[in-house]
């Protein structure tokens, strides 16, 4: 295995931990909001994309650390882009369904501003990171050999051992780190954000899936029709492939600054989550071993449990939705690592 693909790994796992594991709720609501909350938000995810990257920098020295600097910057931008974009969608779903007068979707259902538009945008997203990552490695990294400072800590730590053979148990491990992320977590938010429609409650605030977000124009928020003060106004508490539409009294919280979290999710949506990510794993491994074949039987399983909902068209289509993009998601990052494993095997 060579250097470039160890390199090319661990740039995509240093994403993937900065976006899918170190970024908490609170972090990403915030790259969401407006002002100074919405710069914050940006700057601290954009700090913690440099520190994931901050082992380039150390290896490459000058050009590394031109790297990390360049693909933090890029990804703020990138993921600025994406609020806004997102924050369009979502005004325009509830402005359709706002003309349409329809009511809260009844359990399990896709809801009544649903837009495929997120999720696109989400896979755009990471897209865009990913291109602006293998560019700055093609320009600065690419036939350029890691600094003798790193070199010689490198061979001190490792000592007598063999470093093609550690090279290529650390290129696996990167590699598996990365597919575990994928199935765990991003498949997760991707699949919620695909499945999950745009509700608006009687703060001005937009809500996915039961989680605030700022209102994202006056005007779409005085459209929305809810019910009176002092009623119950509808929100969303879903997993990736389970949803429960429930009514919430309008009463804020006593803590300004949780004000407009959600409630805890239900026991139901913390199950759907975790079918979900047995799903993808399973998937993964019939790819990775070849038995591509019992992919089928994991779908069946699932479908079984729910062969009476079927009928309900709404219903149907929902879950089809949400059961083709947990498996697209799981074939192709299964399918990615298997070329993979097998460039730094070979």
């Amino acid at each position: 295995m060579t250097d470039a693909v160890l390199v090319l790994a661990w740039l995509l796992l240093s994403h993937l931990v900065a976006d899918f594991v170190l970024q908490t709720g609170g972090v990403a609501a915030a790259k969401a909001d407006r002002g100074g909350r919405a710069l914050g938000g940006l700057l601290a995810h954009g700090l913690i994309v440099g520190l994931c990257l901050v082992p380039v920098g150390l290896a490459f020295e000058g050009r590394g650390w031109t790297l990390v600097g360049s693909v933090a910057i890029a990804h703020v931008a990138v993921d600025r882009m994406k609020v806004l974009l997102t924050r369009r969608a979502a005004a325009a779903a509830l402005r359709e369904a706002n003309e349409l007068r329809e009511g809260p979707a009844p359990a399990d259902h896709l809801g009544r501003a649903w837009t495929p538009t997120p999720a696109a945008l989400f896979l755009a997203d990471q897209a865009a990171h990913l291109l602006i990552i293998a560019a700055a490695w093609a320009v600065l990294l690419a036939g350029q050999a890691p600094g003798s400072g790193w070199v010689a800590a490198v061979d001190g730590w490792l000592a007598g051992w063999d470093r093609s053979t550690v090279h290529h148990v650390v290129g696996v491990g990167v590699v598996l780190a990365a597919l575990v992320i994928v199935n765990v977590r991003a498949g997760f938010l991707f699949v919620a954000i695909l499945v999950r429609p745009v509700e608006a409650g009687l703060d001005g605030r937009f809500r996915w899936g039961g989680r605030a977000a700022p209102a994202v124009a006056a005007a779409t928020a005085e459209a929305h029709e809810g019910p009176a003060v002092g009623t119950h106004r509808w929100s969303v508490r879903l997993g990736p492939l389970e949803a429960r539409v429930a009514a919430e009294p309008d009463v804020p919280s006593t803590n300004p600054r949780r004000a407009h979290e959600p409630g805890p999710v239900g026991l139901t949506a913390r199950v759907g989550a975790t079918i979900g990510v047995l799903e993808r794993l399973l998937i993964v491994v019939f790819v990775l071993t070849g038995t591509d074949v019992a992919i089928g039987f994991v779908v069946a399983a699932k479908t079984l449990a729910r062969f009476r909902q079927l009928d309900d068209r709404e219903f149907a289509e929902y879950y089809l939705l949400g059961t083709l993009g947990s498996v697209g998601v799981a074939i192709v990052s299964a399918l990615v690592a298997r070329a993979a494993l097998g460039a730094i095997l070979a």
